[in-house]
């Protein structure tokens, strides 16, 4: 399981590529399907269980973190949240780092749930 310490948030895009390849070795870009209504980077692992997108402001800095799992994942990306993180609600979690406060939020879809994370 990835670890949720590294905070990609405020990094420029070629920050997030560079660390990217550099500690989550096993996650690669998919460059195959863009929506021109976004700008992200979009990573996946081998087995396609995790999703990762970088949402990207017109500067191109990370504005906010949105991770896909397959259910599989759910109970060690649950415990792994209650770990890192101050739950604040029923699939909430706080932090704080530097001075900025984030927020986490796991939302559960029909086929795969959502991890998000953005300042709050």
């Amino acid at each position: 399981m990835e670890s949720y310490c590294q905070n990609f948030i405020g990094m420029h895009k070629t920050e997030i590529i560079e660390e990217m390849k550099n500690s989550q070795k096993n996650f690669k870009l998919n460059t195959s399907y863009v929506n021109p209504h976004y700008n992200y980077l979009k990573y996946e692992d081998p087995i396609n269980e995790i999703t990762i997108l970088y949402f990207l402001s017109d500067e191109d800095e990370c504005e906010l973190i949105r991770k896909m799992y397959d259910y599989s994942n759910i109970n060690d990306v649950e415990k792994e949240l209650n770990e890192k993180y101050t739950k604040v609600a029923k699939n909430k979690w706080e932090f704080r780092q530097l001075l900025q406060k984030y927020s986490v939020e796991l939302t559960e879809g029909d086929w795969f749930f959502t991890v998000t994370i953005k300042r709050k």
